[in-house]
């Protein structure tokens, strides 16, 4: 196996560990998946992984009966450099949640955009950022939901890519990011050029 294939094999492996632990609670693997000083941008917070890690936690200490979070992957797309890489890969949120005594499966289609570096010998996230392209709400019990729940929502205040996703966190206490980064915006081009230009500078 050539080097940067054993590269490209270790990063998909930190990818997909990033998902299992973030899923299990499974703390300590999800903090090594990070460097120190990485950063992360999604939905519910932009800021140090360490703010991230812990949000998560206090989440999951508030995680009601009945709740669920799962972050489904394809495989990634990885451009290595060197010591730094860059990968994109598509993921699926799908989360349970109880809103206004009714059950919701929702879905939120999105893609992480995300920064590494080799350090010592390990591959780790330097910055993460999600990219934004659709979401969906769906009752648990369709016919346990009146017509008038959906109708009476105001969704105004969301991002169209965001705007159930946003929705559910805007009702169960999760704060959320303003001005999410969505496909085939400006943002989303200016973060591709951003990703090229960092890896030729290592």
């Amino acid at each position: 196996m050539t080097g940067v294939a054993r590269d490209e094999l270790e990063i998909t492996d930190l990818l997909f560990r990033w998902g299992q632990a973030r899923d299990s609670d499974d703390w300590q693997t999800l903090a090594a998946c990070f460097h120190d000083d990485a950063t992360i941008q999604i939905s519910w917070m932009s800021g140090s992984a360490r703010d991230f890690l812990e949000g998560s936690k206090n989440m999951a200490a508030t995680r009601p009966a009945g709740a669920h979070v799962k972050h489904v992957f394809t495989g990634p797309w990885i451009k290595v450099r060197g010591n730094r890489a860059f990968s994109r890969c598509h993921a699926n949120l799908y989360a349970r949640a109880r809103i206004d005594g009714y059950e919701f499966d929702f879905e939120s289609f999105f893609r992480f955009f995300d920064l590494l570096e080799k350090r010592d010998g390990i591959w780790r996230l330097f910055n993460r950022v999600g990219v934004y392209e659709k979401d969906t709400m769906t009752p648990v019990e369709p016919g346990g939901v009146p017509a008038s729940y959906f109708a009476d929502m105001d969704l105004s205040a969301f991002q169209t890519e965001t705007r159930f996703l946003s929705y559910r966190q805007s009702r169960t206490g999760v704060p959320t990011t303003p001005n999410m980064i969505t496909v085939y915006s400006p943002e989303e081009a200016a973060l591709k050029a951003h990703h090229e230009a960092w890896l030729t500078e290592g």
